[in-house]
This record gives C-alpha cells, structure tokens and sequence, in this order.
C-alpha cells in the first residue's frame, strides 16, 4: 500500500469530471509492481452513474505509467449512519484508548448526521472528559472517521455521573499519566472463606496494583472502620498492609455476609477481590469480596520490575515522519536486509547538560522509529533540567534557559518515550552515552530500559574502515546524509539514516564474500 504524492490535486481532479463526484474521496491505491498492476480505491456518498466511472477510469489510466497492464478504480458507496458511526467510534476507542472503556459503553456515544456533517457526543465520567479535552482526542477521532466515511465530524463530550463510591485517601492519580506496573505475586495460605466461595491464594502486590480494573489483594488489617452511606447503608473500610505497600479499601455489606464481615478484626490476615476505579480523579478502591487468610512469615518482596508499558501518550506524542528523499509512487522499491525489515528499531539522540548521568540533565529527547526497514515516526521534546544550562553548553547544543523554561520536566515525558522506544532495539551513536545517561535518568521513575543496543559508532568502524574518523557527521558525510549538528532530532534522524544505509552496505559485503 503506496500513498501518492500530491493526493489533494489528484483528488481535486477526479471531482472536477462530473458533478456527482464532488464528495468523492481517495482511501488507498494498491500497486503491485511485479505484475503491472495498480487499483484505485475511492468511496463516495452517492451512486455513481456508468459514465462517471468510465471518466474515473480513464484519469486514473492517465495517471499510472504506460508500462502497466492493468489499472482499475473501484468505487465504493459508503453512507455513515448512526449506528455505523457508532460503531467506529467505540472501536478506535477501545483500540486506541482502553482506558477511557473504563465506566463507557457504546450505548454512551450519540450521533445525528445532517447536510453531510455528523455531529457525535461522548458521555464519560469526569475525568476521561478532562483527558479527551486535553491530549486532542477528538481531533483524532474526527480524522479517522472521515478517512472512512464521506461526511464530516465534529465530536464533543458530555459528563455524566458516576457510580457511588466512598472516597479514600489514596492519592491524586491523573488518567492521562498512568502506567500499567509489572506485576509480582504473593501466594498465601490457610484461605478461610468468608463471602468468596471462588476463593484463591495469589494475590498482586499492592505497590504494583494502582490502576483501573479488578485486582486481588492481601494484607494484614492494620484498622477496620465501620461508616455509613447517606442512604443509610453500613460500610467498613479497611485499611491492610501486604509489606509492600498500604491499601484502604471500602466494603459495602451484604446480608447473609454481614455477621462475619463485622468479626474482622485488626491483625487478621485476609484476601480479598478489589476494583480500583476513578472518583474526582483519584482511585477509590472498592473491596467486592474478602477472605480471611495467612500470610507467609518470612516475605521478602522481590525486586521491582519498573513499570509497564503507559496506556497512553501523556504530553509527548510521535509523528509521521517525512520522507526526505524525492520518490515516485511507481520507483521499484530497494531490497532491504531483513534483519533490517523483521525488527522496529528506535534510534534516538540526547542533549543534556553535562556528560555525568549521576550529576547532569538532559535537556532533550530526539527519537525516529525505523519500521520495515524505514522511518515511520518522530519523538522530539525539550527537557527542562532542575540546574542551569552552562555557556559552554549554549554554544555546543543551541539549548539555553530560555528555551527549556515551559518545557516539561524529564520525569512528565520519560513515560511517553519508554512507550515509544518499548518493544525496539535502541540505536545511537557512541550508545554508551546516550544508552547509560537514559537508564539511570529513567530508574528513579520506575521505567527500566532493558532493550537490546546497537551502536552506529561501532557499526562505521567497522563498515567503513577506510575513513579518516568516525564521527557522526563525517559518516554523514559519506553517505550524502544533511543534519544540523547538536540537536537531538536533527542527529537522531541523520544516525537513522546511515544506520539504514550501512545495513544496507553490510548486506552487500556479506553477498559479495
């Protein structure tokens, strides 16, 4: 799947053959090279006569090379309606925000279309309208839709209310920044049922266990509270510990568990099933089961795992690369290493205020994602450092002051780039900088950069051994590669680039012997 360049005139051209193509819209064209093939996709709210088509027909003809034996243009009437729209919508939601599933269904999404626009509501909870207004997701729900459907979309949200919960003090979690932790285990013993016949004996750590969803958890009752609800209904909260962590819990009794619930008492172990939701922006943590239990005497929390893999990006969102160099949409494509192609690399750059990882600061992030061989998306932020940015550096990096002044510090965006760079090989030049001055930033956040490096220094000394020196911008220059010395994106992007290009020199020498 090729997209081709200059799409909005080709497009304009196509509306321009006959009225009823005026909502006309190009989704793909699919180009098999080896076969002299190409297939022009298009989807159009109304019925398209026989004449027009020929017409389509005939401009995409004049569009592909004389050599190809077979052009096509299939035109596709797609007509949104509300319960396709719908549809799309809770999709790309749970696809690409599941969080935001938490506490909305599809039967949450309103949608009217009129005169071609579709007009869609969202009612969430609070807080998943604060992160919805805030990151721009509605933009982007916008542009999915209309690259599938032919009208167009304006999309708002609505609050609605939550369900009842008791609000315990555990501390102001934003949506938008949480992270799934890698979760160990504690395996107890002697399990007592108390109003879970379905009763089990491992439970998550409770350091490990802050985020939505259902989660079981054991402690030691360190204090039991009995409350009670405006309606009239008793509760207790309980507050237990597991030796990794502190959880208060509220429990809202049944009837025929009500007597041994309130036998609970301080010091007694207990297991219990737990739903952490959001209540004004904080987890509330709600004890749906619980079972009286021991705990193993001599537990020692393994060592922490760092966290998961963030739900979401939070402030730093990565962008379509651009192309650099001038391609047509029928060019044969290069044969590329498929060590290059079968992995995701993420080459990325640092600058920072010093070269101590222990004493200095980065004050940038620069990152490209090579997939399939080529690069796909961009990661780039300025840093703002606790400590001031010396001359010395000004003149090295570009970067003062002044510029770092409203950027996010490196704790706001280590989040986004573990999630960027997560399931790829990391690649740099002269890694061990970079690679060393990123894991000990990173650690006291939590985030543990295990991926395997490459190192592009390395790699140049020994692809290109004839060379004077092997500094970034002398292999740059030899293989006709442009960039601005200093900046972490400008030298992310040209390392990416003869990364790819000594890949694709060491596939040659490999042929060659």
């Amino acid at each position: 799947m090729l997209k081709i360049t200059g799409a909005k005139a080709f497009i304009e051209g196509v509306r321009a053959l006959d009225e009823s193509l005026a909502g006309i819209r190009l989704c793909s064209i699919n180009v098999k090279k080896a076969e002299k093939e190409v297939v022009y996709r298009f989807i159009c709210e109304k019925t398209v006569g026989e004449e027009a088509q020929q017409k389509v027909a005939d401009y995409c003809m004049d569009s592909a090379p004389k050599s190809f034996r077979s052009v096509q243009a299939v035109i596709s009437k797609v007509v949104a309606d509300e319960e396709l729209v719908k549809n799309a919508i809770y999709r790309y939601i749970e696809k690409c925000y599941p969080s935001l599933t938490y506490d909305f269904t599809k039967d949450d999404i309103f949608a009217e279309g009129a005169n071609g626009i579709f007009r869609y509501t969202l009612r969430m909870i609070p807080s998943s309208c604060a992160y919805v207004k805030g990151n721009g997701t509605l933009k982007e729900l916008d542009a999915y839709l209309e690259r599938n459907f032919c009208d167009s979309f304006a999309g708002a949200t609505e609050e609605k209310e939550q369900k009842e919960h008791v609000e315990l003090s555990t501390g102001a979690v934003r949506l938008s920044a949480l992270s799934a932790i890698d979760k160990r285990v504690i395996k107890v013993s002697d399990v007592t049922v108390v109003d879970d016949p379905s009763a089990t004996d491992s439970a998550i750590y409770i350091e490990d266990s802050a985020e939505p969803g259902e989660v079981v958890l054991c402690g030691v009752v360190k204090e039991k509270r009995e409350k009670t609800t405006k309606n009239g209904k008793i509760f207790y909260i309980f507050d237990f510990e597991d030796g990794t962590g502190k959880a208060s819990g509220v429990y809202f009794t049944k009837k025929n568990t009500a007597e041994r619930i309130a036998k609970i008492g301080e010091g007694q172990g207990i297991i219990a099933r737990c739903r952490y939701e959001y209540y004004k922006e904080k987890l509330s943590l709600t004890i749906d089961r619980i079972n009286l239990c021991t705990l193993p005497a001599d537990f020692k929390p393994e060592p922490k795992r760092g966290k998961g893999v963030p739900l979401d990006y939070t402030l730093v969102r990565p962008r379509a690369a651009e192309e650099v160099k001038e391609v047509t949409l029928f060019d044969e494509p290069e044969e590329l290493p498929s060590e290059l192609t079968e992995k995701t690399y993420v080459v990325f750059d640092l600058e920072t205020t010093g070269t101590e990882p222990t004493r200095d600061e980065i004050t940038e992030i620069g990152a490209v994602k090579i997939e399939d061989g080529k690069i796909r998306e961009i990661f780039q932020t300025l840093v703002k450092p606790e400590q001031h940015i010396t001359e010395f550096i000004t003149e090295l990096t570009g970067i003062d002051d002044a510029m770092v002044a409203d950027a996010p510090p490196f704790g706001a965006v280590v989040g986004d780039f573990y999630k960027f760079a997560y399931g790829s090989v990391l690649v740099a030049h002269n890694a061990e900088f970079d690679v060393k001055f990123m894991r000990t930033q990173a650690k006291p956040y939590d985030y543990f950069f295990r991926n395997p490096v490459t190192d592009t220094l390395q790699m140049a000394r020994e692809t290109l051994p004839e060379l004077s020196n092997h500094k970034l911008n002398t292999v740059a220059e030899h293989y006709n590669v442009k960039f601005l010395h200093h900046r972490a994106l400008s030298d992310a992007y040209a390392t990416a680039q003869i990364f790819i290009e000594m890949m694709k020199s060491r596939k040659k020498m490999s042929q060659s012997q």
